[in-house]
């Protein structure tokens, strides 16, 4: 029995039921135990001969079969409708079928049922007729072949902009308008000759044909064919990632990984039922892909997309974790890859945003299994930042700007910037490659202060180099959040390096709010996360012995809490929006009373300024009756 990538489904509609009883009969058919009236078969092949009308010829077939009682339609008897389709393709197969075939494509336009069963009656004739086989595998192979030429013709491959794996794996490369004209063919050859099926997928320059191909109900339900496809394709990848341009295997994987998590995200199983089947289809899938010899060049690349995924739809931002997602995926195909494994990777990413994201996908697996996977190296990612003025609008400027691409940094504390700031993490002078980062980049602030509306080029804009520096800081905030924390044994020095690294986002920060008002929304709300994080570390060394983190940070980090509270409160509005935001951080209201007393913040003043924010434009200001209402507590 096949192995399918669906369950059985959950109900069975009417409709499903009348499907199954026109199955059976064909079923009957193909062991002998039921044949279509003479009468039939001779009126269909008159009907080829002569070429009438197909809507009339079909009304005839129907009242042969069923007879012309009032009561009774025969139009839906499912019983009647599969006599009818075995007739006409029996009819068809006798003789003449290539020459037929305009007229027996009318006849199936015409007919939902003659449509959706001549290929299940055609595998059954074909399976004992050679000379029909052989018919339908011609018709199969013209019908390819203007296909191909259609498809190359309205959507022609420019040779100077080949199809890249990005194109493949968005899948979005696709017709306007779904074209079923395929599906009946790609049904026949996957049963009677599915190498045909193969070679043609294969050697087509056409992504649009084969993802048509693979959109159609026999790739939607056939695990097995994708199997055999996916292991039949020529090696695509060197072992260093490097891709071919081959187009099936990239696409194989593409649906298979879709497949599997739409399967999973479904709701029309129970938990129980649902979750064996995705486990299973998820170790068949990986156990596949690992077969392969060019497993671990796949893995480089396609592993890249999928952590690609992972970053810009982590888990933790739903309400509800997925059932399975991209990570998930990425973990069992790591979980194959032969030791030793070499971090080595093509040039070929250098020309995409690729590498940024392999780098993370490298520090995710060494979080994963530090054992199996080193540490990444990042002095790449370092040196791309040392740029001359000039080359900012260079290839090498052009290079970070397409490798930041991906790191869409619109609000601070984001997951894909923090996982790559985990990434420097890992290295021991994390601060000082933040720090190098950083004072390479002061072409893109002085443009951003002196320049700031002037058009660069036509490739980008000042906005652009704002873009650049919300990134770097974003990053340099996840390198903070993963070692200002606590640890098994205290280490002086990686604190000490988290104790500069805040200092320098604090100076950072204050420098771009000052000079970047692209960044208006942004650079506000990356000092109140340094501002949190900077009095937990006052809140939590209150309590904690000489040996714990915060006490180590709290002495060490510059500013003091005090003081960045002091700096924040000089803009009443902003220090107003952060309170509530300390509060659900985990700063105690008591401990934060104490804090702002000291700073001798004059609460009646921000109380009466509250209320005077609330009354104003909202979206100005966005300050609401809890935050009034936490100052009056705090007062």
């Amino acid at each position: 029995m096949n192995k399918e990538w669906q369950l059985p489904p959950a109900y069975e509609s009417d409709m499903h039921k009348s499907y199954t009883i026109a199955e059976s009969v064909i079923g009957d058919f193909a062991e002998g135990r039921f044949a279509p009236p003479d009468v039939l078969f001779t009126s269909v092949t008159e009907y080829f001969c002569a070429q009438d009308d197909a809507k009339n010829a079909l009304k005839r077939f129907t009242t042969q079969l069923g007879g012309s009682n009032e009561d009774f339609d025969a139009s839906d008897d499912p019983r009647i409708q599969a006599a009818l389709a075995i007739g006409i393709v029996m009819a068809w197969a006798s003789s003449e079928t290539e020459n037929r075939y305009t007229a027996f494509r009318a006849l199936v336009r015409n007919s939902w049922w003659v449509e959706h069963l001549w290929t299940e009656v055609a595998l059954v004739v074909a399976l004992k007729n050679d000379v029909f086989k052989e018919a339908l595998l011609n018709l199969a192979d013209h019908h390819f072949v203007d296909a191909e030429k259609k498809l190359l013709q309205e959507d022609a491959v420019d040779p100077s902009h080949p199809t890249t794996l990005d194109e493949i794996w968005y899948g979005h490369t696709r017709e306007s308008r779904v074209d079923e004209s395929s599906w009946p063919w790609i049904e026949l050859l996957a049963k009677l000759d599915p190498d045909k099926l193969f070679k043609w997928m294969n050697s087509t320059q056409s992504l649009l044909l084969i993802n048509r191909v693979l959109d159609s109900p026999e790739f939607y339900r056939n695990y097995d064919l994708w199997e055999q496809f996916t292991l039949g394709s020529p090696p695509s990848f060197q072992s260093d990632g490097a891709w071919n341009g081959a187009l099936l295997l990239p696409s194989l994987l593409r649906h298979g990984s879709a497949k599997i998590i739409h399967i999973a995200n479904g709701r029309e199983y129970h938990s129980s039922v649902l979750e064996p089947h995705v486990r299973s289809l998820l170790a068949c899938f990986v156990a596949t892909v690992a077969k392969r010899s060019d497993f671990e060049g796949l893995f480089k690349r396609w592993g890249t997309w999928l952590t690609r995924q992972h970053l810009n739809f982590p888990d933790n931002n739903s309400e509800k974790n997925r059932p399975l997602s991209s990570q998930d995926i990425l973990w069992e195909l790591a979980d194959k890859l032969p030791l030793p494994f070499s971090p080595t990777v093509s040039d070929q990413l250098n020309f995409s945003w690729e590498p940024w994201v392999y780098q993370s996908m490298l520090a995710l697996l060494h979080s994963n299994a530090p054992n199996k996977f080193p540490t990444p190296d990042v002095s790449a990612f370092i040196k791309e930042w040392s740029l001359t003025p000039t080359e900012w609008n260079s290839s090498k400027g052009k290079s970070l700007r397409s490798h930041v691409s991906e790191y869409h940094a619109t609000q601070p504390n984001n997951y894909a910037c923090r996982v790559l700031g985990y990434s420097v993490a890992l290295s021991d002078d994390f601060t000082s490659h933040w720090l190098s980062m950083w004072n390479s980049s002061v072409a893109l602030r002085e443009i951003l202060e002196f320049r700031p509306i002037y058009k660069i080029s036509k490739e980008w804009q000042p906005s652009d180099a704002s873009g650049l520096m919300r990134t770097l800081v974003d990053i340099g905030l996840g390198i903070l959040d993963c070692t200002a924390n606590a640890q098994e044994t205290l280490n002086p020095e990686i604190l000490k390096q988290s104790a500069a690294l805040f200092q320098a986002l604090w100076e950072a920060t204050t420098e771009m709010l000052s000079i970047d008002f692209y960044g208006d929304d942004f650079w506000p709300i990356m000092q109140q996360h340094l501002v949190i994080r900077r009095l937990r570390w006052t809140v939590e060394a209150e309590s904690a012995n000489d040996e714990h983190y915060s006490k180590w940070l709290d002495q060490a980090a510059y500013p003091t809490s005090r003081e960045t509270l002091a700096l924040v409160s000089s803009n009443p509005c902003s220090f107003i929006s952060l309170l509530p935001l300390l509060v659900q951080n985990q700063i105690p209201k008591q401990a934060l009373k104490d804090l702002v007393n000291q700073v001798e913040i004059d609460l009646a003043f921000l109380a009466s300024s509250a209320a005077r924010y609330q009354s104003g434009p909202e979206r100005k200001f966005k300050i609401h009756p809890h935050h009034v209402n936490l100052i009056e507590e705090l007062t």
